[in-house]
Formats: structure tokens, sequence, C-alpha cells
């Protein structure tokens, strides 16, 4: 899930709801932003969902990932496609 279906999927729940049905919430495996005098403070978010954001972030430090998204930009701008079977032997499978 992407950062921002995170943020657009998370249910508002004040601290005080949020302390009294914090096993309730967390169950839900749903994203949760705890508000606190209506202003965010905290972000319950499902592991699996954490994972792949740290992931993402990981990715956005590599330095030739983000050259190859840049010239993919590039070129898919300037109307060039990609062979599927160029794109699946660059990534290996």
């Amino acid at each position: 899930m992407s950062a921002n279906n995170l943020l657009r999927k998370a249910k508002p729940v004040n601290v005080r709801e949020a302390q009294a049905q914090l096993s309730k919430l967390i169950k839900s495996k749903e994203p949760s932003m705890v508000l606190s005098h209506g202003k965010p403070v905290s972000f319950l978010v499902p592991y699996e969902d954490m994972l792949d954001l740290v992931e993402t972030i990981d990715e956005l430090k590599d330095k030739k990932i983000l050259q190859e998204i840049e010239q993919a930009r590039k070129e898919y701008a300037d109307g060039k496609d990609v062979p599927v079977e160029h794109l699946f032997k660059k990534m290996g499978l």
C-alpha cells in the first residue's frame, strides 16, 4: 500500500478512543491516525504496510535506482517503448 493510500484509508481516532480500543485497532489491520485536539499526533500502521514503507524508503536512498526511474520517465515522456522481455531480464526474472 502506498503512503498516500495509507493516509487516505487511516481511520481518525482521538487519543482516548485509541487508548480504550488499542487492541481492536491493532486487530483491524487497518491504519489509524491518532488525533489530539483534532491534530494528528501518531499513526498506527499494520506491520506488512510498515515493511513496504521501509523498503520504499531504502530504495529511494539508492542513487542508481533513482537514476533508472528518471531515465524511464524521460523515455516514457518521449514515447519510447521498452519490450517486456527486456524489463524482465533487467529485473532478473
